[in-house]
Protein backbone atom coordinates (compact mmCIF):
# COMPACT_ATOMS: atom_id res chain seq x y z
CA UNK A 1 0.00 0.00 0.00
CA UNK A 2 1.02 3.27 -0.52
CA UNK A 3 1.97 5.71 2.30
CA UNK A 4 3.08 9.02 0.84
CA UNK A 5 4.51 10.71 -2.12
CA UNK A 6 7.24 13.10 -1.36
CA UNK A 7 10.11 15.50 -2.77
CA UNK A 8 13.21 16.81 -2.01
CA UNK A 9 12.40 20.66 -3.19
CA UNK A 10 10.44 22.66 -0.95
CA UNK A 11 7.22 23.85 -2.48
CA UNK A 12 6.39 20.45 -3.71
CA UNK A 13 3.13 19.26 -1.98
CA UNK A 14 3.95 16.64 0.00
CA UNK A 15 0.87 13.76 -0.34
CA UNK A 16 -0.62 10.88 2.29
CA UNK A 17 -2.60 8.33 1.24
CA UNK A 18 -4.63 6.06 3.50
CA UNK A 19 -6.40 2.72 2.60
CA UNK A 20 -9.60 2.68 0.71
CA UNK A 21 -10.37 5.64 -2.02
CA UNK A 22 -7.72 8.55 -2.08
CA UNK A 23 -8.63 11.52 -4.36
CA UNK A 24 -6.30 14.15 -5.43
CA UNK A 25 -8.75 17.34 -6.75
CA UNK A 26 -7.44 19.99 -9.19
CA UNK A 27 -9.83 22.99 -8.07
CA UNK A 28 -10.63 26.03 -10.19
CA UNK A 29 -10.26 29.12 -8.00
CA UNK A 30 -12.85 31.96 -8.13
CA UNK A 31 -10.14 34.27 -9.20
CA UNK A 32 -9.10 32.12 -12.04
CA UNK A 33 -9.50 33.81 -15.91
CA UNK A 34 -10.58 31.96 -18.59
CA UNK A 35 -6.59 31.81 -19.73
CA UNK A 36 -6.34 29.76 -16.20
CA UNK A 37 -6.32 26.03 -16.36
CA UNK A 38 -6.43 22.87 -14.19
CA UNK A 39 -4.97 20.56 -16.32
CA UNK A 40 -1.34 21.91 -15.41
CA UNK A 41 -1.25 21.24 -12.29
CA UNK A 42 0.20 17.93 -11.41
CA UNK A 43 -2.26 15.52 -11.34
CA UNK A 44 -0.82 13.29 -13.88
CA UNK A 45 2.54 14.51 -12.57
CA UNK A 46 1.70 12.66 -9.12
CA UNK A 47 1.01 9.30 -11.15
CA UNK A 48 4.14 10.07 -13.35
CA UNK A 49 6.34 10.04 -9.92
CA UNK A 50 4.97 7.36 -8.00
CA UNK A 51 5.01 4.93 -11.45
CA UNK A 52 8.48 6.31 -11.66
CA UNK A 53 9.59 5.54 -7.97
CA UNK A 54 7.67 2.15 -9.12
CA UNK A 55 10.35 1.27 -11.61
CA UNK A 56 9.14 3.02 -14.91
CA UNK A 57 11.63 3.59 -17.70
CA UNK A 58 12.96 7.06 -17.84
CA UNK A 59 14.87 8.00 -20.95
CA UNK A 60 16.44 11.44 -21.16
CA UNK A 61 14.65 14.10 -21.63
CA UNK A 62 10.99 13.13 -20.94
CA UNK A 63 8.70 12.87 -18.06
CA UNK A 64 10.17 13.69 -15.11
CA UNK A 65 13.80 13.89 -16.24
CA UNK A 66 13.19 17.53 -17.79
CA UNK A 67 15.58 20.33 -17.29
CA UNK A 68 12.99 21.87 -15.06
CA UNK A 69 13.22 19.06 -12.99
CA UNK A 70 16.80 18.58 -13.13
CA UNK A 71 18.21 18.16 -9.04
CA UNK A 72 14.97 16.46 -8.07
CA UNK A 73 14.93 13.78 -5.82
CA UNK A 74 11.31 12.28 -5.92
CA UNK A 75 10.34 9.65 -2.49
CA UNK A 76 7.80 7.07 -2.37
CA UNK A 77 6.82 5.68 0.89
CA UNK A 78 4.90 2.01 0.39
CA UNK A 79 4.49 -1.46 1.82
CA UNK A 80 6.87 -3.60 0.10
CA UNK A 81 7.13 -7.83 1.59
CA UNK A 82 5.69 -7.05 4.82
CA UNK A 83 8.02 -4.05 5.46
CA UNK A 84 7.06 -0.14 4.91
CA UNK A 85 9.97 1.48 3.41
CA UNK A 86 10.93 5.06 1.47
CA UNK A 87 12.05 4.38 -2.00
CA UNK A 88 14.03 7.47 -3.37
CA UNK A 89 14.54 8.25 -7.13
CA UNK A 90 16.73 11.16 -8.68
CA UNK A 91 16.09 12.56 -12.04
CA UNK A 92 19.76 13.19 -11.72
CA UNK A 93 20.47 9.47 -11.11
CA UNK A 94 17.60 7.40 -12.34
CA UNK A 95 19.30 3.88 -12.49
CA UNK A 96 19.64 3.91 -8.46
CA UNK A 97 16.36 3.78 -5.61
CA UNK A 98 17.63 4.42 -2.42
CA UNK A 99 15.57 2.20 0.00
CA UNK A 100 15.23 3.57 3.93
CA UNK A 101 13.02 1.17 5.95
CA UNK A 102 13.58 -2.49 7.19
CA UNK A 103 13.93 -5.16 4.55
CA UNK A 104 13.78 -8.54 6.11
CA UNK A 105 12.72 -11.04 4.29
CA UNK A 106 13.46 -9.80 0.46
CA UNK A 107 14.91 -11.85 -2.02
CA UNK A 108 17.87 -9.23 -3.08
CA UNK A 109 19.23 -7.18 -0.17
CA UNK A 110 20.08 -3.39 -0.75
CA UNK A 111 23.44 -2.63 -0.66
CA UNK A 112 25.52 1.14 -0.46
CA UNK A 113 26.76 2.83 -3.27
CA UNK A 114 29.79 4.76 -4.25
CA UNK A 115 28.60 7.70 -2.12
CA UNK A 116 27.78 5.11 0.59
CA UNK A 117 24.33 5.35 0.28
CA UNK A 118 21.84 2.34 0.78
CA UNK A 119 19.80 1.01 -2.13
CA UNK A 120 19.16 -1.20 -5.07
CA UNK A 121 19.83 -0.74 -9.14
CA UNK A 122 16.76 -0.58 -11.41
CA UNK A 123 17.09 -4.49 -12.31
CA UNK A 124 16.93 -5.21 -8.96
CA UNK A 125 14.24 -3.28 -7.67
CA UNK A 126 12.22 -4.48 -10.12
CA UNK A 127 13.06 -8.06 -9.00
CA UNK A 128 11.94 -6.92 -5.33
CA UNK A 129 8.66 -5.66 -6.93
CA UNK A 130 8.23 -8.26 -9.05
CA UNK A 131 8.50 -10.86 -6.13
CA UNK A 132 6.05 -8.62 -3.54
CA UNK A 133 3.66 -7.51 -5.73
CA UNK A 134 2.91 -10.57 -7.66
CA UNK A 135 5.32 -13.62 -6.92
CA UNK A 136 7.40 -12.93 -9.79
CA UNK A 137 10.51 -15.27 -9.16
CA UNK A 138 12.90 -17.03 -11.68
CA UNK A 139 9.98 -18.29 -14.23
CA UNK A 140 9.97 -20.87 -16.77
CA UNK A 141 9.80 -19.78 -19.65
CA UNK A 142 13.39 -19.94 -21.79
CA UNK A 143 12.41 -16.71 -23.84
CA UNK A 144 11.48 -13.36 -23.10
CA UNK A 145 8.07 -14.01 -23.35
CA UNK A 146 7.09 -14.07 -19.37
CA UNK A 147 5.63 -11.79 -17.36
CA UNK A 148 7.74 -8.15 -16.35
CA UNK A 149 6.86 -6.83 -13.35
CA UNK A 150 6.69 -3.21 -15.00
CA UNK A 151 3.87 -4.52 -17.81
CA UNK A 152 1.74 -5.75 -15.22
CA UNK A 153 2.05 -2.75 -12.93
CA UNK A 154 0.85 -0.76 -15.92
CA UNK A 155 -2.77 -2.00 -15.35
CA UNK A 156 -2.77 -0.70 -12.06
CA UNK A 157 -0.70 2.22 -12.50
CA UNK A 158 -2.34 3.74 -16.34
CA UNK A 159 0.27 5.98 -17.02
CA UNK A 160 -0.53 7.42 -20.19
CA UNK A 161 -3.32 8.64 -22.65
CA UNK A 162 -3.14 5.29 -24.25
CA UNK A 163 -3.50 3.45 -21.30
CA UNK A 164 -6.94 4.45 -21.22
CA UNK A 165 -8.38 3.21 -25.07
CA UNK A 166 -8.47 -0.62 -23.95
CA UNK A 167 -8.46 -2.80 -21.23
CA UNK A 168 -5.89 -5.00 -22.70
CA UNK A 169 -3.29 -2.49 -23.70
CA UNK A 170 -1.67 -0.26 -21.77
CA UNK A 171 0.51 1.39 -24.47
CA UNK A 172 -0.84 1.63 -28.14
CA UNK A 173 2.07 -0.53 -30.34
CA UNK A 174 1.80 -3.01 -27.50
CA UNK A 175 2.76 -6.65 -28.88
CA UNK A 176 0.09 -9.39 -29.51
CA UNK A 177 2.50 -11.98 -27.27
CA UNK A 178 2.56 -8.79 -24.37
CA UNK A 179 -1.31 -8.75 -24.25
CA UNK A 180 -1.58 -12.55 -24.40
CA UNK A 181 0.67 -13.07 -21.71
CA UNK A 182 0.41 -10.62 -18.97
CA UNK A 183 -4.01 -10.72 -19.30
CA UNK A 184 -3.81 -14.39 -18.98
CA UNK A 185 -1.21 -13.83 -15.85
CA UNK A 186 -3.33 -11.57 -14.24
CA UNK A 187 -6.83 -13.41 -14.93
CA UNK A 188 -5.58 -16.86 -13.96
CA UNK A 189 -4.53 -17.87 -16.80
CA UNK A 190 -1.51 -20.55 -18.26
CA UNK A 191 0.37 -17.67 -19.33
CA UNK A 192 3.30 -20.15 -20.39
CA UNK A 193 0.77 -21.22 -22.48
CA UNK A 194 0.21 -17.66 -24.37
CA UNK A 195 4.35 -17.94 -24.38
CA UNK A 196 4.11 -20.82 -26.50
CA UNK A 197 1.94 -19.51 -29.11
CA UNK A 198 5.03 -16.80 -30.03
CA UNK A 199 7.19 -19.06 -30.24
CA UNK A 200 5.06 -20.97 -32.77
CA UNK A 201 4.40 -17.82 -34.39
CA UNK A 202 7.89 -17.03 -34.43
CA UNK A 203 9.42 -19.88 -35.78
CA UNK A 204 6.55 -19.46 -38.70
CA UNK A 205 7.91 -15.73 -39.20
CA UNK A 206 11.26 -17.11 -39.52
CA UNK A 207 10.83 -19.44 -42.10
CA UNK A 208 8.33 -17.00 -44.00
CA UNK A 209 11.12 -14.32 -43.97
CA UNK A 210 13.67 -16.88 -45.19
CA UNK A 211 11.57 -17.75 -47.60
CA UNK A 212 11.58 -14.05 -48.92
CA UNK A 213 14.78 -13.24 -48.40
CA UNK A 214 15.60 -16.20 -50.89
CA UNK A 215 13.05 -14.78 -53.21
CA UNK A 216 14.26 -11.01 -53.39
CA UNK A 217 17.49 -12.54 -53.15
CA UNK A 218 19.12 -11.24 -50.10
CA UNK A 219 20.13 -15.33 -49.39
CA UNK A 220 21.78 -17.32 -52.15
CA UNK A 221 19.12 -19.84 -54.19
CA UNK A 222 16.47 -20.55 -55.67
CA UNK A 223 12.98 -21.42 -54.20
CA UNK A 224 11.41 -23.49 -56.56
CA UNK A 225 9.36 -26.73 -55.55
CA UNK A 226 10.57 -29.85 -54.38
CA UNK A 227 10.38 -31.51 -58.12
CA UNK A 228 12.06 -28.96 -60.10
CA UNK A 229 15.08 -28.94 -58.06
CA UNK A 230 15.41 -32.54 -57.57
CA UNK A 231 15.42 -32.36 -61.77
CA UNK A 232 18.07 -29.74 -62.16
CA UNK A 233 19.99 -31.76 -59.38
CA UNK A 234 19.54 -34.75 -61.42
CA UNK A 235 20.74 -32.59 -64.55
CA UNK A 236 24.05 -31.57 -62.85
CA UNK A 237 24.36 -34.96 -61.72
CA UNK A 238 25.06 -36.84 -65.17
CA UNK A 239 27.35 -33.87 -66.47
CA UNK A 240 29.27 -33.91 -63.21
CA UNK A 241 29.39 -37.91 -64.62
CA UNK A 242 30.30 -36.58 -67.60
CA UNK A 243 33.39 -34.27 -67.01
CA UNK A 244 34.67 -36.86 -64.18
CA UNK A 245 34.96 -39.59 -67.16
CA UNK A 246 36.70 -36.74 -69.40
CA UNK A 247 38.74 -36.16 -66.14
CA UNK A 248 40.20 -39.28 -65.59
CA UNK A 249 40.62 -40.38 -69.58
CA UNK A 250 42.72 -36.91 -69.34
CA UNK A 251 46.50 -37.31 -70.30
CA UNK A 252 48.81 -33.96 -70.39
CA UNK A 253 51.45 -34.26 -72.64
CA UNK A 254 54.50 -32.09 -71.59
CA UNK A 255 55.12 -30.85 -75.16
CA UNK A 256 51.63 -30.26 -76.34
CA UNK A 257 51.99 -26.45 -77.20
CA UNK A 258 55.21 -27.26 -79.37
CA UNK A 259 53.24 -29.93 -81.05
CA UNK A 260 50.59 -28.14 -81.80
CA UNK A 261 52.45 -25.09 -83.19
CA UNK A 262 53.85 -27.20 -85.53
CA UNK A 263 51.06 -29.14 -86.61
CA UNK A 264 49.16 -25.50 -87.20
CA UNK A 265 52.43 -24.51 -89.48
CA UNK A 266 51.67 -27.13 -91.38
CA UNK A 267 48.88 -26.65 -91.96
CA UNK A 268 49.35 -23.16 -93.24
CA UNK A 269 51.81 -24.62 -95.28
CA UNK A 270 49.15 -26.87 -96.47
CA UNK A 271 46.93 -24.51 -96.94
CA UNK A 272 49.26 -22.25 -99.06
CA UNK A 273 49.85 -25.20 -101.40
CA UNK A 274 46.50 -26.12 -101.97
CA UNK A 275 45.75 -22.43 -102.89
CA UNK A 276 48.93 -22.23 -105.10
CA UNK A 277 47.48 -25.11 -106.79
CA UNK A 278 44.05 -24.09 -107.40
CA UNK A 279 45.52 -20.79 -109.26
CA UNK A 280 48.32 -23.20 -111.43
CA UNK A 281 45.53 -25.11 -111.99
CA UNK A 282 43.36 -22.60 -113.43
CA UNK A 283 46.09 -20.99 -115.57
CA UNK A 284 46.52 -24.67 -117.20
CA UNK A 285 42.93 -25.47 -118.27
CA UNK A 286 43.35 -21.95 -120.13
CA UNK A 287 46.49 -23.19 -121.64
CA UNK A 288 45.16 -25.92 -122.88
CA UNK A 289 41.87 -24.78 -123.78
CA UNK A 290 43.79 -21.86 -126.30
CA UNK A 291 45.79 -25.01 -127.29
CA UNK A 292 42.29 -26.78 -128.63
CA UNK A 293 40.84 -23.91 -130.04
CA UNK A 294 43.55 -21.90 -131.89
CA UNK A 295 44.09 -22.00 -136.01
CA UNK A 296 46.05 -21.11 -138.26
CA UNK A 297 44.48 -18.31 -141.02
CA UNK A 298 43.76 -20.04 -144.59
CA UNK A 299 46.22 -18.74 -147.00
CA UNK A 300 43.90 -18.05 -149.49
CA UNK A 301 41.39 -16.30 -147.14
CA UNK A 302 43.29 -13.05 -147.74
CA UNK A 303 42.76 -12.92 -151.75
CA UNK A 304 39.17 -14.24 -151.62
CA UNK A 305 38.52 -10.95 -149.64
CA UNK A 306 39.88 -8.70 -151.86
CA UNK A 307 38.30 -10.64 -154.57
CA UNK A 308 34.78 -10.43 -153.21
CA UNK A 309 35.47 -7.13 -152.89
CA UNK A 310 35.93 -6.67 -156.49
CA UNK A 311 39.90 -4.96 -156.50
CA UNK A 312 42.83 -6.81 -158.08
CA UNK A 313 45.42 -7.13 -156.45
CA UNK A 314 49.02 -5.98 -158.11
CA UNK A 315 51.72 -8.07 -157.88
CA UNK A 316 54.03 -6.46 -155.30
CA UNK A 317 50.92 -6.71 -152.62
CA UNK A 318 50.90 -10.69 -153.81
CA UNK A 319 54.27 -10.77 -152.69
CA UNK A 320 53.85 -9.16 -149.57
CA UNK A 321 50.79 -11.38 -148.49
CA UNK A 322 53.57 -14.25 -149.16
CA UNK A 323 55.84 -12.88 -146.70
CA UNK A 324 52.49 -12.47 -144.29
CA UNK A 325 51.78 -15.91 -144.42
CA UNK A 326 54.88 -17.19 -143.41
CA UNK A 327 55.45 -14.40 -140.82
CA UNK A 328 52.00 -15.58 -139.27
CA UNK A 329 52.99 -19.14 -139.21
CA UNK A 330 56.06 -18.45 -137.56
CA UNK A 331 54.29 -16.56 -134.79
CA UNK A 332 51.67 -19.08 -134.71
CA UNK A 333 54.45 -22.12 -134.26
CA UNK A 334 56.09 -19.75 -131.52
CA UNK A 335 53.35 -19.28 -129.74
CA UNK A 336 52.22 -23.30 -129.65
CA UNK A 337 55.54 -23.77 -128.45
CA UNK A 338 55.54 -21.33 -125.75
CA UNK A 339 52.31 -22.67 -124.43
CA UNK A 340 53.27 -26.18 -124.38
CA UNK A 341 56.51 -25.34 -122.29
CA UNK A 342 54.12 -23.25 -119.88
CA UNK A 343 51.89 -26.57 -119.89
CA UNK A 344 54.90 -28.33 -118.64
CA UNK A 345 55.97 -26.01 -116.18
CA UNK A 346 52.40 -25.89 -114.51
CA UNK A 347 52.48 -29.62 -114.76
CA UNK A 348 55.66 -30.25 -112.88
CA UNK A 349 54.64 -27.28 -110.71
CA UNK A 350 51.57 -28.81 -109.40
CA UNK A 351 52.74 -32.46 -109.50
CA UNK A 352 55.91 -31.05 -107.20
CA UNK A 353 53.29 -29.32 -104.54
CA UNK A 354 50.70 -32.57 -104.57
CA UNK A 355 54.17 -34.25 -103.42
CA UNK A 356 55.07 -31.58 -101.02
CA UNK A 357 50.97 -31.77 -99.53
CA UNK A 358 51.52 -35.43 -99.14
CA UNK A 359 54.33 -35.18 -97.43
CA UNK A 360 53.40 -32.09 -95.09
CA UNK A 361 49.78 -34.51 -94.72
CA UNK A 362 51.58 -37.26 -93.41
CA UNK A 363 53.84 -35.14 -90.84
CA UNK A 364 50.94 -33.17 -89.27
CA UNK A 365 48.89 -36.74 -89.18
CA UNK A 366 51.84 -37.63 -87.02
CA UNK A 367 51.67 -34.85 -84.75
CA UNK A 368 47.81 -34.98 -84.55
CA UNK A 369 48.03 -38.54 -83.93
CA UNK A 370 50.55 -37.76 -81.04
CA UNK A 371 47.86 -35.01 -79.65
CA UNK A 372 45.03 -37.07 -79.27
CA UNK A 373 43.75 -38.22 -75.72
CA UNK A 374 46.78 -35.69 -74.23
CA UNK A 375 46.04 -32.54 -73.85
CA UNK A 376 47.96 -29.53 -72.41
CA UNK A 377 48.16 -28.88 -68.56
CA UNK A 378 46.40 -25.68 -68.28
CA UNK A 379 43.43 -27.60 -70.17
CA UNK A 380 43.75 -30.06 -67.80
CA UNK A 381 43.33 -27.35 -64.99
CA UNK A 382 40.58 -25.58 -66.61
CA UNK A 383 38.41 -29.33 -66.98
CA UNK A 384 39.32 -29.63 -63.33
CA UNK A 385 37.81 -25.77 -63.26
CA UNK A 386 34.20 -26.52 -64.74
CA UNK A 387 34.26 -30.00 -62.61
CA UNK A 388 34.29 -28.33 -59.02
CA UNK A 389 32.56 -25.40 -59.98
CA UNK A 390 29.60 -28.11 -61.19
CA UNK A 391 30.54 -30.32 -58.37
CA UNK A 392 29.70 -27.02 -55.89
CA UNK A 393 25.94 -26.47 -57.52
CA UNK A 394 25.24 -30.02 -57.45
CA UNK A 395 26.65 -29.68 -53.31
CA UNK A 396 24.24 -25.96 -52.89
CA UNK A 397 21.37 -28.14 -54.69
CA UNK A 398 21.74 -30.98 -52.22
CA UNK A 399 21.03 -28.04 -49.32
CA UNK A 400 18.38 -26.21 -51.06
CA UNK A 401 16.56 -29.61 -51.48
CA UNK A 402 17.31 -30.70 -47.85
CA UNK A 403 16.46 -26.82 -46.66
CA UNK A 404 13.38 -26.77 -48.40
CA UNK A 405 12.85 -30.65 -47.14
CA UNK A 406 13.49 -28.77 -43.57
CA UNK A 407 11.19 -25.66 -44.16
CA UNK A 408 8.26 -28.28 -45.24
CA UNK A 409 8.71 -30.60 -41.95
CA UNK A 410 8.58 -27.53 -39.88
CA UNK A 411 6.05 -26.10 -41.56
CA UNK A 412 3.87 -29.08 -41.25
CA UNK A 413 5.44 -29.70 -37.81
CA UNK A 414 4.44 -25.80 -36.20
CA UNK A 415 0.92 -26.53 -37.98
CA UNK A 416 0.65 -29.81 -35.50
CA UNK A 417 2.12 -28.24 -32.31
CA UNK A 418 -0.28 -24.98 -32.89
CA UNK A 419 -3.15 -27.80 -32.76
CA UNK A 420 -1.83 -29.30 -29.91
CA UNK A 421 -1.39 -26.32 -28.45
CA UNK A 422 -4.91 -25.06 -28.83
CA UNK A 423 -6.16 -28.66 -27.66
CA UNK A 424 -3.84 -28.55 -24.69
CA UNK A 425 -4.90 -24.79 -23.83
CA UNK A 426 -8.57 -25.10 -24.19
CA UNK A 427 -8.04 -28.25 -21.40
CA UNK A 428 -6.00 -25.90 -19.11
CA UNK A 429 -8.75 -23.34 -19.54
CA UNK A 430 -11.69 -26.03 -18.62
CA UNK A 431 -9.58 -27.09 -15.39
CA UNK A 432 -9.03 -23.14 -14.26
CA UNK A 433 -12.55 -22.30 -14.78
CA UNK A 434 -13.10 -21.96 -10.81
CA UNK A 435 -10.44 -19.31 -10.60
CA UNK A 436 -10.71 -16.99 -13.96
CA UNK A 437 -14.66 -17.63 -13.44
CA UNK A 438 -14.11 -15.63 -10.74
CA UNK A 439 -12.81 -12.90 -12.68
CA UNK A 440 -16.04 -12.85 -15.37
CA UNK A 441 -17.97 -12.60 -12.34
CA UNK A 442 -16.51 -9.82 -10.58
CA UNK A 443 -16.17 -7.90 -14.00
CA UNK A 444 -20.26 -8.73 -14.47
CA UNK A 445 -21.12 -7.64 -10.68
CA UNK A 446 -19.10 -4.41 -11.39
CA UNK A 447 -20.57 -3.80 -14.62
CA UNK A 448 -23.88 -4.07 -13.70
CA UNK A 449 -23.78 -2.19 -10.62
CA UNK A 450 -22.91 0.75 -12.89
CA UNK A 451 -25.11 0.47 -16.24
CA UNK A 452 -28.09 -2.25 -14.22
CA UNK A 453 -27.51 -4.52 -16.67
CA UNK A 454 -24.53 -7.09 -16.76
CA UNK A 455 -21.50 -6.52 -19.05
CA UNK A 456 -19.34 -9.68 -20.13
CA UNK A 457 -15.71 -10.22 -20.22
CA UNK A 458 -14.71 -12.33 -22.88
CA UNK A 459 -11.94 -15.12 -23.01
CA UNK A 460 -11.61 -16.92 -26.46
CA UNK A 461 -8.84 -19.63 -27.79
CA UNK A 462 -8.35 -19.14 -31.53
CA UNK A 463 -5.28 -20.06 -34.00
CA UNK A 464 -3.45 -17.33 -32.42
CA UNK A 465 -3.50 -17.69 -28.66
CA UNK A 466 -5.80 -16.37 -26.25
CA UNK A 467 -8.36 -13.24 -27.29
CA UNK A 468 -10.08 -10.95 -24.62
CA UNK A 469 -12.95 -8.73 -25.19
CA UNK A 470 -14.82 -6.85 -22.88
CA UNK A 471 -18.73 -6.11 -23.18
CA UNK A 472 -21.09 -3.90 -22.17
CA UNK A 473 -24.37 -2.35 -23.34
CA UNK A 474 -23.97 0.95 -25.76
CA UNK A 475 -20.57 0.35 -26.51
CA UNK A 476 -19.80 2.66 -28.55
CA UNK A 477 -20.41 5.80 -26.37
CA UNK A 478 -16.58 7.16 -24.88
CA UNK A 479 -17.97 6.99 -21.64
CA UNK A 480 -19.26 3.51 -21.67
CA UNK A 481 -15.53 2.28 -23.37
CA UNK A 482 -13.94 4.20 -20.34
CA UNK A 483 -16.17 2.22 -17.83
CA UNK A 484 -15.10 -1.17 -19.55
CA UNK A 485 -11.00 -0.23 -18.38
CA UNK A 486 -12.81 1.26 -15.13
CA UNK A 487 -14.59 -1.94 -14.27
CA UNK A 488 -11.60 -4.71 -16.04
CA UNK A 489 -9.15 -2.53 -13.46
CA UNK A 490 -11.26 -2.82 -10.37
CA UNK A 491 -12.02 -6.65 -11.15
CA UNK A 492 -7.84 -6.87 -11.66
CA UNK A 493 -7.51 -5.69 -8.22
CA UNK A 494 -10.15 -7.30 -6.60
CA UNK A 495 -9.17 -10.63 -8.22
CA UNK A 496 -5.43 -10.23 -7.42
CA UNK A 497 -6.49 -9.45 -3.72
CA UNK A 498 -8.56 -12.98 -3.67
CA UNK A 499 -6.00 -14.75 -5.20
CA UNK A 500 -3.17 -13.32 -2.56
CA UNK A 501 -1.51 -11.54 -4.52
CA UNK A 502 0.66 -8.56 -2.83
CA UNK A 503 -0.48 -5.76 -5.20
CA UNK A 504 -2.91 -4.02 -3.42
CA UNK A 505 -3.48 -0.53 -5.12
CA UNK A 506 -4.83 0.93 -8.39
CA UNK A 507 -4.37 4.57 -9.63
CA UNK A 508 -6.74 6.33 -12.17
CA UNK A 509 -5.74 9.56 -13.84
CA UNK A 510 -9.05 12.03 -14.81
CA UNK A 511 -8.91 10.33 -18.14
CA UNK A 512 -10.65 6.97 -16.94
CA UNK A 513 -13.91 9.53 -16.27
CA UNK A 514 -13.48 11.42 -19.79
CA UNK A 515 -17.33 11.59 -20.97
CA UNK A 516 -19.11 9.55 -18.55
CA UNK A 517 -22.11 10.33 -17.37
CA UNK A 518 -22.02 12.32 -13.51
CA UNK A 519 -24.31 9.25 -12.37
CA UNK A 520 -21.68 6.84 -13.77
CA UNK A 521 -18.73 8.60 -11.95
CA UNK A 522 -20.45 8.24 -9.05
CA UNK A 523 -21.43 4.80 -9.44
CA UNK A 524 -17.77 4.49 -9.80
CA UNK A 525 -15.94 5.86 -7.28
CA UNK A 526 -18.40 4.73 -4.37
CA UNK A 527 -18.24 0.65 -6.28
CA UNK A 528 -14.35 1.81 -5.48
CA UNK A 529 -14.63 2.91 -2.02
CA UNK A 530 -17.06 -0.73 -1.34
CA UNK A 531 -14.32 -2.86 -3.37
CA UNK A 532 -11.38 -1.37 -1.33
CA UNK A 533 -12.75 -2.10 1.75
CA UNK A 534 -14.01 -5.37 0.78
CA UNK A 535 -10.77 -6.97 -1.06
CA UNK A 536 -8.44 -4.61 1.06
CA UNK A 537 -6.84 -2.80 -1.61
CA UNK A 538 -6.12 1.27 -2.43
CA UNK A 539 -7.70 3.60 -4.95
CA UNK A 540 -6.61 6.67 -6.00
CA UNK A 541 -8.01 8.67 -8.25
CA UNK A 542 -7.14 12.25 -9.71
CA UNK A 543 -9.92 14.49 -10.68
CA UNK A 544 -10.83 17.89 -11.50
CA UNK A 545 -13.28 19.29 -9.19
CA UNK A 546 -15.96 19.79 -12.12
CA UNK A 547 -16.09 15.82 -12.49
CA UNK A 548 -16.47 15.80 -9.34
CA UNK A 549 -20.67 14.20 -9.15
CA UNK A 550 -21.08 15.94 -6.45
CA UNK A 551 -24.82 15.92 -6.93
CA UNK A 552 -25.29 12.24 -7.96
CA UNK A 553 -23.27 10.42 -4.65
CA UNK A 554 -25.54 8.41 -2.41
CA UNK A 555 -26.98 9.66 0.55
CA UNK A 556 -24.14 9.26 3.11
CA UNK A 557 -21.22 8.97 1.20
CA UNK A 558 -18.56 11.41 2.15
CA UNK A 559 -16.88 12.30 -0.46
CA UNK A 560 -14.88 15.18 1.34
CA UNK A 561 -13.26 12.23 3.51
CA UNK A 562 -11.89 10.73 0.48
CA UNK A 563 -9.64 13.85 -0.63
CA UNK A 564 -5.89 13.87 -0.03
CA UNK A 565 -5.08 16.39 -1.46
CA UNK A 566 -6.47 19.88 -3.40
CA UNK A 567 -4.17 21.53 -5.99
CA UNK A 568 -5.24 25.17 -7.41
CA UNK A 569 -4.79 27.37 -10.42
CA UNK A 570 -4.94 30.58 -8.02
CA UNK A 571 -0.68 30.91 -8.53
CA UNK A 572 1.99 28.53 -9.65
CA UNK A 573 2.54 27.59 -5.73
CA UNK A 574 -1.01 25.58 -6.16
CA UNK A 575 0.73 23.32 -8.36
CA UNK A 576 1.86 20.00 -6.92
CA UNK A 577 5.36 21.29 -7.73
CA UNK A 578 5.07 24.73 -6.04
CA UNK A 579 5.68 25.58 -9.98
CA UNK A 580 4.48 25.61 -13.71
CA UNK A 581 7.06 25.02 -16.51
Amino acid sequence: MIRAVRASRRGFHNTTFTAGVNLLLADRSIKAGDKDTTNALGKSTLIEIIDYCLGSNAPAGKGLRIEALEGWAFTLELAVGGNDVAVTRSTDEPGFFAIEGPTTGWPVQPAANKEGIIGLDTKKWRSVLGWALFGLSELASETGYKPSVRSLLSYFVRNHAAAYNTPFKHFDNQKTWDIQVHNAFLLGLDWEKAATWQQLKDQKNALVALKQAIKTGAVDGELGSLGELEAERLRLATQLERERSALSNFQVLPQYREIERQANALTTQIHSLLNANIVDKRRLERYRDSVATEDAPSEDLLEALYTEAGIALPGAVVKTLSDARAFNAKIIANRREFIAGEIASLEAAITERDSQIAALTDRRAEYLSALAGQGALEELTQLQELHAATRLKVDELTNRITQLRQMSTKSDTIKVQTVELKRATTLDYEERRALWSQALSLFSDFSEHLYNAPGRLVIDIDDTGYKFDVEIAGSPSEGISKMKIFCYDLMLISFARQRGLGIDFLIHDSTIFDGVDPRQRAHALELAATMSAKFGFQYICCLNTDMLPVNDFSEGFDFESLVRLRLTDTDPSGSLLGFRY
